[in-house]
């Protein structure tokens, strides 16, 4: 066999092991040994079988984060929809509630009505009769007497246009004066029955009743007959009876019972709609606050899970970079000091140590994020802090002939944190400020009081603000806007404060500055 005739054949043999590869085999690298080599494969494989697994059994071919998804989107449509069903329920019920209030007393009311309308009827055709027969006044009377016996009736009366009673259900109120001439005025009757509640004394008590009253009409229908009334009141006009007017009183202590009872029942059903109204309202608050705090702690430990990855990483980054740093840096100094100044190797040799110390900063402010923060807590005057912070970045606003504001704040009582760490995060925020403004603005600080266990302490300053689309990623590890930015800076700062237990907001207008506000605990315990 010739050599080339031995290396196709070689070249097809290999061809035939590797199609015969098990699946996710064949990304991996040549050179990784046999035993290592089974090992991702069997990773890989049991991945695959990890992500089939999660797929929804009813459902072959969708996804558990699908259904998820679903049905997340579900329970947020179901959250909003609730609550305005059982809104526009409780609106409906009470309306009819309204409604319904006094449809019973009404009823009662107007079965009073109706039966002293047959009453006064009766009356009035026993008197058309009675004068028919040349009934004397006395024989009225009596008719008015065992009418009044009826029940619920408390009394009867016809009275003249100035409210003299002719007749009443009791003989001894005959000649009295049952209403003055005013009130007869007032009460202006007709043809028509009306009626008003008013308060009867009966049996040494009062009770409320229902008196019902019109013109008194016994001679309707009469004069065409060429009837005369006997015994009845004559107008100045002999032809012409003199107007009267009868009243006939109910007692009404079982339609004001009723009133009562419909009152409190409408009151009973009103509160317990409320009631149901406010709950609805408190569960829906509740609703979105656990929302609100469970999307909150899903982002924490998102943020806290990439913050171990990264320390991880960062942990093995830092021992082979630092080593091999230190030596660059010393090189280019060496170098630097054994070429002539501003010549080109010379200024070769401090860009190298210059790039050197920033790639030193970086794996620093790495180191910073991820390693757990060990707070020194201490009795703090914030005061103190802020001034001292102040301190530090004023020759390189003075410089930049930015106006650093501070009026301390001689009430505010004295906080649980670390001196250090909170001089830290002032200070990047200064930084940052110092940087959006450029030239020529102002950075002012502000500490006060939020209830009796928290403070605030709010930065501001006059730059150029925040883009609306990168507010939302101020605070993400390695987001930054400028050239020679780590975009750790907040970052660290997020972290170092919510170690205290507090938490940091920012709001801005592009082109018109940013808000930094800091929430802090006056008794601060450290976050895990």
């Amino acid at each position: 066999m010739s050599g080339s005739e031995l290396t196709r054949f070689r070249r097809q043999k290999a061809s035939k092991n590797d199609s015969h590869d098990p699946p996710g085999e064949s990304f991996l690298p040549i050179r990784i040994r046999k035993g290592v080599r089974q090992r991702a494969v069997m990773r890989s494989e049991e991945w695959h079988d990890l992500c089939l697994s999660k797929e929804n059994k009813n459902e072959p071919g969708k996804p558990v984060s699908f259904i998820r998804l679903h049905k997340d989107a579900a329970a947020t449509w179901l959250s909003r929809l609730l609550p305005a069903a059982i809104f526009i329920l409780v609106g409906l019920f009470s309306i009819m509630v309204i409604r319904d209030y006094g449809r019973e007393s009404a009823a009662a009311r107007q079965t009073l009505l109706e039966k002293g309308n047959v009453l006064i009827r009766a009356l009035e055709s026993g008197t058309r009769v009675g004068m028919g027969m040349r009934m004397h006044h006395a024989q009225q009377q009596t008719l008015l007497e065992e009418m009044a016996g009826q029940p619920g009736v408390l009394w009867f009366a016809v009275t003249d246009a100035q409210g003299v009673i002719i007749t009443h259900s009791n003989p001894g109120m005959v000649g009295k004066s049952l209403y003055s001439a005013s009130e007869m005025h007032q009460l202006n009757p007709g043809p028509q029955e009306r009626w008003r509640r008013v308060d009867v004394a009966a049996n040494g008590e009062t009770v409320p009743a229902l008196e019902i009253y019109r013109q008194f009409q016994p001679l309707f229908g009469m004069r065409g007959h060429g009837m005369r009334g006997h015994g009845m009141a004559r107008s100045a006009n002999d032809d012409e009876p003199a107007k009267q007017t009868i009243f006939i009183a109910f007692d009404a202590s079982e339609l004001a019972a009723t009133q009562a009872r419909e009152w409190r029942n409408t009151l009973i059903v009103l509160s317990a709609l409320a009631t149901v109204l406010l709950a609805t309202l408190l569960a829906f608050f509740w609703h979105q606050r656990y929302q609100r705090s469970h999307r909150e702690l899903l982002d924490a430990m998102k943020r806290k899970e990439k913050l171990v990855a990264m320390g991880h990483l960062a942990a093995g980054v830092a021992h082979e970079i630092r080593n091999p740093l230190s030596s660059i840096k010393g090189l280019a100094k060496y170098f630097a000091e054994r070429t002539p100044a501003g010549g080109e190797s010379h200024e070769l040799a401090q860009v190298m140590a210059k790039e050197a110390d920033r790639l030193n900063r970086v794996v620093s402010e790495l180191l910073e994020l991820v390693k757990p923060a060990h707070l020194t807590l201490q009795a703090v005057n914030l005061n103190d802090i802020i001034t001292h912070s102040l301190n530090l970045v004023s020759q390189d606003a003075q410089s930049r002939e930015i106006q650093l504001r501070f009026t301390a704040n001689e009430t505010l009582k004295r906080i649980q944190a670390d001196p250090n760490r909170l001089t830290q995060v002032l200070l990047n925020l200064y930084l940052n400020a110092i940087h959006a403004i450029g030239r020529q603005g102002t950075i002012t600080v502000e500490a006060k009081e939020s209830g009796t266990d928290r403070v605030i302490i709010t930065v501001t300053d006059s730059g150029k603000g925040i883009a609306p689309d990168q507010l939302e990623a101020i605070f993400t590890p390695y987001f930054t806007t400028k050239a020679d930015g780590t975009g750790l800076g907040l970052a660290v700062v997020q972290n170092i404060i919510e170690q205290h237990g507090g938490a940091i907001k920012v709001k801005s207008i592009e082109g018109k500055g940013a808000v930094f506000t800091i929430w802090l605990p006056v008794i601060a315990r450290q976050q895990d």
